[in-house]
């Protein structure tokens, strides 16, 4: 299944549009999918846009980050014990909470 079907909010906020992660990113787009309603969710996001340095990789298109950022906001909007649990949780302690995710 498309994260544009199986996420109400996502295929509003694509409207007639396809989504990009669905038709040239479907492996990551079914890694969203697996883990979309879970903690986890949010630690695949920061992997996904999170460049290290010793990783040779070319990034996203822009329009896909804008997918990516927006899945990440219909997420925290359905799921906000989630995002707490996050906050809260041992890897954000001594960190500003605002700094964990954009």
């Amino acid at each position: 299944m498309s994260l544009k079907n199986s996420i109400k909010g996502f295929k509003a906020y694509l409207g007639d549009k396809e989504s990009l992660l669905d038709t040239n990113y479907r492996r990551i787009a079914d890694m969203i999918e697996l883990h979309w309603g879970y903690k986890e969710f949010y630690q695949l996001i920061q992997k996904l846009l999170v460049v290290e340095k010793d990783q040779n990789r070319q990034g996203f298109p822009l329009e896909v980050l804008q997918e990516i950022y927006a899945l990440q906001e219909l997420h925290q909007k359905e799921f906000p014990a989630l995002k707490i649990l996050i906050d809260d949780g041992p890897a954000s302690r001594g960190r500003n909470k605002s700094s964990l995710l954009v």
